[in-house]
């Protein structure tokens, strides 16, 4: 258990990770999640207890702490890819779609057009698990736009995925959300 966890739940108590995991199964709002992404962001392992928490048994659990996860990507992007490969594997095997969302999030700052962060990284496996979420019809809405913005950032680096994401959107147009027709919609428009 890092030095930043034990401290996020109990001012600095030396606490296992099975000790912090009642403090995640609390409710907690937005301006705590913030603070404790705040002080986990630049702990590498920290971030990576936090991909461990996001495989908990309990899905609130995980969730809190996808949610911790996702926040300290978003305070420090610098900082997270020191845990990169930790969050990749991970990314490849998360099964719970509550945490899904956070990972796609992450994943989209990561394949930004322009962004390095992958660079060095073969994406073959991530870029089939993200064509299997979103077109297994049981993956939430929010999840799918999010495979679509990672397929099309990563369309640059393997040009056979344009023409599968392209048949793939005009599919889930078909009978697809409001979110889902603003997303693929927008997508088409950009491949053109």
């Amino acid at each position: 258990m890092s030095a930043a966890i034990k401290e996020l739940f109990l001012d600095g108590n030396n606490m296992t990770k099975v000790e912090c995991l009642p403090y995640l199964k609390n409710k907690i709002g937005k301006k705590t999640v913030q603070h404790l992404a705040q002080s986990a962001c630049d702990d590498v392992d920290a971030l990576n207890d936090l991909i461990d928490l996001s495989f908990y048994p309990d899905p609130q659990i995980a969730f809190r702490a996808t949610w911790i996860l996702e926040y300290a990507f978003t305070f420090n992007r610098d900082s997270f890819v020191v845990c990169l490969p930790e969050f990749l594997n991970a990314y490849l095997k998360q099964n719970n779609n509550s945490c899904r969302r956070q990972y796609t999030k992450i994943l989209m700052g990561l394949s930004e057009k322009g962004s390095n962060y992958l660079e060095e990284y073969d994406l073959s496996e991530l870029v089939e698990v993200t064509f299997e979420w979103l077109i297994d019809p049981e993956t939430p809405v929010a999840v799918q736009v999010n495979c679509l913005d990672i397929l099309f950032n990563l369309s640059n680096r393997y040009d056979w995925i344009e023409d599968e994401l392209k048949a793939q959107i005009v599919f889930l147009l078909k009978d697809g959300t409001a979110a889902m027709q603003s997303r693929g919609k927008n997508l088409l428009k950009k491949m053109k």
